[in-house]
């Protein structure tokens, strides 16, 4: 029981971060005050997420979006849907990528707003510590009402894969949650 509680205390310690400008990302680095906790809460499951925020900017009329992946998650991705190993960490490599990421995220992500499919666009990347920040826009010629959207990013990988959308639209915050068994999730504003 002691091992239990202090597996879920360390988790709650160490899952999530914040940065200044509010995007919060899970961490799997840890101290070494909780390596032993953290192997055993890996022991008995890992967790594989991503966390994703969308807002909607009227002037641009668009939903922007950024989501972040851990770089050496990203690459095994990318390398598996490829003929040659992929290597990302080097800012120069970023635009010769810029297809591939794009295809990738073209083939992971669909979303209808107000029942009307939309497109994405890949707009670029940029790397902080061990992640890659994607930026992504979906054109909308009107202040979504509805969103409903699948995100199957890294599911060929990771079973256990859920990815999380934040969406905020005229100050209301909505999530999508997606995992391998539910690809595709519904928000009304």
């Amino acid at each position: 029981m002691k091992y239990i509680l202090l597996i879920l205390i360390t988790a709650s310690l160490l899952s999530f971060n914040s940065s200044e400008d509010g995007v919060t990302t899970l961490s799997r680095k840890h101290n070494n005050h909780s390596s032993i906790a953290t192997e055993k809460l890996n022991d008995v499951h890992k967790y594989y997420v991503s966390v994703s925020n969308m807002e909607y900017n009227a002037e641009a009329k668009s939903l922007q979006m950024t989501t972040r992946f851990f770089i050496d998650d990203f690459e095994d991705v990318l390398t598996d849907r490829s003929d040659q190993k992929i290597s990302l960490g080097d800012v120069s490599e970023l635009s010769d990528l810029k297809l591939t990421i794009a295809g990738y995220l073209e083939r992971k992500i669909t979303i209808k707003t107000d029942g009307i499919n939309q497109n994405i666009n890949y707009l670029g990347a940029e790397y902080e510590s061990d992640q890659i920040i994607l930026y992504i826009e979906i054109p909308v010629s009107q202040q979504p009402k509805t969103i409903e959207m699948s995100f199957t990013a890294f599911t060929e990988l990771f079973e256990e894969q859920k990815n999380l959308v934040h969406c905020k639209i005229d100050g209301k915050r909505k999530t999508l949650l997606m995992h391998i068994n539910k690809k595709t999730d519904f928000v009304k504003f």
